[in-house]
């Protein structure tokens, strides 16, 4: 119930929230598999272990894969980037879900977000190492160099943590936009949720 002091929220955010609770409600891999189930909290991370394990093993596989099947384990994956923004989007920006009625103390809160973060970073980092590699190994003229499974997941990483050593270069439009997506991404991560995740860390404090 909002206070009869408080401005009225406009237009964007509202349909800013009724995007990311649609998305939330269809999207998301809790509300497939564990819509319903009483101890979430310790099956999401079961569930995040076995997708980083999922993606390990993808990254170093896909290449060998028909086609037509990596093309959708590609198009599968975008789901968990769509879930990262909308989890931590209804977490950091609406406050809303679970975890704020489920844990009573903003440490025990941090704690887990922090380490839910760090499980959707390696996965974010394992998928985009997927999608360059499927893009040099179907295009090698896609970078400045053929890549490989260590090139691929290395030019993830010092893409995620914006630092472009210039070694491998994108050269074709899908290559150049694959990145851009990456790095917005990125700029997400460093605004939005690592300024949640200490901010909550700071109300345990004081």
């Amino acid at each position: 119930m909002e206070h009869p002091d408080e401005p009225k929220i406009g237009i964007i955010i509202h349909y800013f929230r009724m995007i990311i609770n649609f998305g939330n409600k269809w999207l998301t891999l809790s509300n497939w598999f564990l819509k319903n189930e009483k101890h979430i909290f310790s099956k999401l991370e079961q569930l995040m272990v076995i997708i980083t394990v999922i993606c390990i093993v993808l990254l170093l596989t896909v290449h060998m894969f028909p086609y037509w099947l990596a093309l959708i384990v590609c198009i599968l994956l975008i789901q968990r980037v769509v879930e990262f923004l909308i989890v931590y989007s209804r977490n950091f920006i609406l406050n809303e879900g679970r975890i704020f009625t489920a844990f009573k103390t903003p440490e025990r809160r941090g704690q887990w977000l922090i380490l839910m973060f760090s499980f959707n970073m390696i996965q974010i980092v394992l998928i985009f190492a997927i999608w360059y590699r499927l893009m040099s190994f179907w295009e090698p003229a896609s970078f400045s160099k053929a890549l490989s499974i260590l090139d691929s997941f290395y030019f993830s990483v010092v893409t995620m943590i914006t630092v472009g050593f210039g070694d491998i270069i994108p050269l074709s439009t899908g290559a150049k936009w694959l990145v851009i997506a990456q790095m917005i991404l990125t700029f997400y991560t460093l605004v939005i949720v690592i300024n949640g995740v200490i901010s909550i860390h700071f109300r345990s404090k004081n």
